[in-house]
């Protein structure tokens, strides 16, 4: 794999092959099915990101997946390859990250081998190659270590996938937009369409966690345009200095009008 790949991947996916040297933490992802190893590292994480809650910490870890789950739908779509995403080949890196002179705890996953691992080229192959190269990054992935999670913490198995769908919704326009062969987003339309028909099993449920039915509601800033309601709540008001997100599903619809016409009044005298 090239540079420009690995450097697209980092920046745009949370998967690196960079030793951070601001490491604040780091272990073998597969070290996350170990449950006093959970207990401990979750115990550690949650006051990192500034939680109120421990359950603050199980979400944050649950978003982890966000950035490899729509990295591996752009690598099928866009390079007709994809990575080893199993547990033995990525080791968590937790770091302080610096934005603007922000500092704050970011993470990814650190990739031991990167050979590019090609689809078949008979399509009658790769249909069935790419359907399981996406049911095993969630069966053999994602599913352990979020009810591992769920194990030791305090939330239910069903709210960490809850925050995967409003991810993979605005991922399609992204990668949409990443791609300009009109192929590569045929192909990002048909893996998302995949992700979306996968059977419940995979994702060790009674249903597909990520086939949602998005409730829609008015963009703050703009009243053409309707936006999706998160899946469920990121907790992000039991992070110090957090609030109800404007599309938290918990929050009433009086509310977030009255959070609109605020926020649009202060534009206007912004812009005067």
């Amino acid at each position: 794999m090239n540079e420009a790949m690995l450097e697209l991947l980092e920046s745009n996916f949370g998967l690196s092959v960079k030793k951070r040297e601001d490491l604040l933490f780091s272990c073998p992802a597969a070290d996350l099915l170990d449950e006093n190893k959970m207990k401990q590292l979750l115990e550690f994480y949650t006051p990192l990101v500034k939680g109120n809650d421990p359950s603050v910490g199980e979400v944050y870890m649950a978003g982890w997946f966000r950035g490899p789950m729509l990295g591996l739908i752009y690598m099928l779509s866009s390079w007709n390859k994809t990575l080893d995403l199993s547990l033995e080949n990525i080791t968590v890196q937790i770091y302080t990250a610096d934005y603007n002179g922000h500092k704050y705890t970011a993470s990814e996953f650190f990739l031991h081998h990167t050979d590019l691992i090609d689809a078949p080229e008979q399509e009658h192959e790769y249909a069935a190659w790419t359907k399981d190269r996406i049911r095993g990054f969630f069966e053999r992935t994602v599913l352990p270590v979020f009810e591992s999670i769920a194990k030791v913490g305090t939330l239910q198995v069903g709210m960490l996938w809850g925050q995967l769908p409003t991810s993979l919704v605005y991922g399609y326009d992204r990668l949409m937009s990443m791609n300009e062969n009109e192929k590569a987003k045929q192909q990002v339309h048909n893996h998302f369409e995949l992700v979306k028909s996968l059977e419940a099993s995979v994702f060790g449920r009674n249903k597909n966690p990520l086939n949602v039915k998005f409730r829609m509601t008015e963009s703050l800033d703009n009243p053409e345009k309707q936006v999706p309601l998160k899946s469920s709540c990121c907790l992000y008001y039991h992070v110090d200095g957090g609030y109800y997100c404007y599309t938290c599903p918990r929050i009433k619809e009086s509310e977030r009008e009255e959070r609109r016409q605020e926020y649009r009044a202060k534009q206007q005298v912004e812009a005067k």
